[in-house]
């Protein structure tokens, strides 16, 4: 990534993290990762929801229904010619690693 790049990453983290402050989601939510395009035309954020599948789901639901309000705040704070277009993804990556160290920890206990 650039340095532009990072810099719009960092700035919609912290505009996105705030926005999400005023919602009444059923679950803890964070964000874990922001990546923004070289063309800075698109942003894909990854958020990590503490909870089941169905809580999961419901909370990505809400971000995603609420999320043309948020597109429109953040485009009008942000004085850029072009602001990228955010979408949202679940990050499955501490699950994952839970069940890795699970896994190793299996295989140690065995032996």
């Amino acid at each position: 990534m650039s340095r532009r790049t990072e810099k719009v990453a960092s700035l919609l983290h912290h505009e996105v993290g705030e926005y999400l402050l005023h919602f009444e989601l059923p679950a803890i939510t964070t964000i874990s990762k922001v990546e923004v395009t070289p063309d800075l035309k698109w942003c894909k954020i990854w958020v990590t929801i503490l909870g089941d599948a169905s809580k999961q789901q419901a909370v990505l639901a809400q971000i995603k229904e609420n999320l043309p309000e948020m597109q429109r705040s953040i485009n009008h704070k942000m004085s850029m010619k072009i602001v990228p277009r955010i979408s949202f993804v679940i990050d499955h990556g501490e699950e994952y690693a839970s069940h890795i160290n699970e896994l190793l920890k299996k295989t140690h206990d065995e032996y």
